[in-house]
């Protein structure tokens, strides 16, 4: 039974002495407007990072491979903080999601409702036939779904309050 134990533990050494290095540090870009720390974003090592720079026009799609004190190193690029003027967050930033959700429950809603008054003038009538109050708001409701698709959080632009912060924890 001892020996076991001694075993057991001997192998949990290994594999702490194995994967220290990525235990004890964290290394992360951090966005963030103002002093509000709730729409912070985070990108780790190893995420694909999309951005423009103030020498192009047009944003680059590249994977994070480091992250030191000063430099961002990416797979084809070495880029500098101070050289990013925005960045691509429309899959990135977790706000996303409600609105697109609220942009799929307003289509859906407006679905129903004309699918709806179909049947019910097919019930009714035996023919298709549209009620004006119905179609007035399945139009609200489809506009509305198009404007939430378009209200969604795309770019950060780093400007003023809007900032980019190099982070590197318990690392070399």
């Amino acid at each position: 039974m001892m020996k076991l134990i001694f075993k057991s533990s001997g192998l949990v050494l290994i594999f702490m002495v194995f994967f220290s290095s990525s235990v004890f540090s964290q290394k992360f870009i951090l966005l963030q407007k103002g002093a509000n720390e709730k729409n912070r974003l985070k990108y780790e090592i190893g995420e694909t990072f999309i951005y423009k720079t103030k020498k192009n026009d047009f944003y680059i799609t590249d994977v994070i491979k480091d992250i030191q004190k000063d430099i961002i190193v990416l797979s084809e690029n070495v880029l500098l903080p101070e050289d990013i003027t925005s960045i691509y967050i429309l899959n990135k930033d977790p706000r996303n999601s409600s609105l697109k959700n609220l942009t799929y429950l307003s289509y859906g809603a407006g679905v129903v409702l004309m699918s709806a008054n179909v049947i019910n003038s097919l019930y009714q009538d035996g023919s298709i036939r549209f009620e004006s109050g119905g179609l007035i708001t399945s139009g609200i409701l489809f506009a509305s779904g198009f404007t939430f698709s378009k209200i969604r959080y795309k770019h950060f632009k780093i400007h003023k309050r809007n900032k980019i912060q190099l982070i590197t924890l318990y690392g070399d």
